[in-house]
Formats: structure tokens, sequence, C-alpha cells
């Protein structure tokens, strides 16, 4: 038979190695999904495993003003520089939402030009609402900026 010391010791011993590991788990997932400087222009999405433009581009009304900034961008061998889809840019702005933007501080607000699966280029923004909880709902513009992303 067991003694109530001995199950109390083994139970104990076996809390603290559940939260050894978890906060283990915790720092790790945090790290792997953490925004990391990489230069002052770049930083790098370790969860995505991409680069995002640290600044954004002054505010473009057209297309075509967008499809030059890209050109412009894509020179001298610094290239996949693209614009991001609305599901890269709604990841991007949830790890700030979540306070994983590690010591990355950009400016969010706004609307962004975007590209979808069709290559069909617009603009919109994910605006935080009006809830407890941050929650955001994409929508569509007429001018907005660059924030170039590249795989």
């Amino acid at each position: 038979m067991y003694n109530k010391s001995k199950i109390q010791s083994r139970a104990a011993l076996f809390l603290v190695a559940v939260l050894i590991l978890t906060g283990s788990a915790i720092r790790v997932s945090a790290m792997e999904s953490s925004l990391v400087p990489v230069s002052d222009s770049i930083f790098h999405d370790n969860r995505s495993k991409k680069d995002w433009q640290m600044n954004r581009s002054s505010r473009m009304k057209d297309v075509e003003e967008v499809q030059h900034y890209l050109q412009k961008l894509n020179t001298n061998g610094d290239t996949g520089w693209r614009l991001p889809t609305k599901e890269e840019l709604y990841s991007l702005f949830s790890l700030f939402d979540l306070k994983e933007n590690g010591k990355v501080k950009i400016r969010l607000e706004g609307k962004y030009w975007l590209q979808d699966e069709a290559d069909t280029i617009y603009v919109g923004a994910w605006e935080i609402g009006d809830q407890c909880e941050p929650t955001r709902s994409f929508f569509r513009g007429n001018a907005g900026y660059i924030r170039a992303v590249r795989p």
C-alpha cells in the first residue's frame, strides 16, 4: 500500500513536470510565431516563413501606381516582393492583436493593397471590431498603402 505522503509527493512532482513542459511549449510556440527584425527595412515571420516590409508605402490610389512601386522594389537583385493576400494580411494583424509581434513595431492602421488568387488587385482593411475580444472585419476601399511580402 502507498502512504498518503508518497502519493502527494508524486502528484506534486507530476504537476511540476506538467507546468514546466507546458511553459516550455508556450515559450517555443510564441518564439516560433513571433516577428523578428531582419534589418531596418525588413522583418521575418517565423510562423509563415515570410519576409515583410518594415515600412509601408505612401498612400496610393490606382493599380498602375501600385505596379510601378512593386517593380521598383524588385530591382537590384532584391526580388520576390509582392502584394499580400487578404489572409496573409489578416495573419499579420493577428500577431499584433495577440501581442506576438516580438520587437517589431509597425503602423497597421489604414487600408492596404492586396492581391487574390485570380491576380485581382484591390484595397481593403481588417478593422478591429467594437466587441470585448479582438475580432476584425474586412472592408474594401479606394486607396491604400503597400506593405509588401515575399515568400
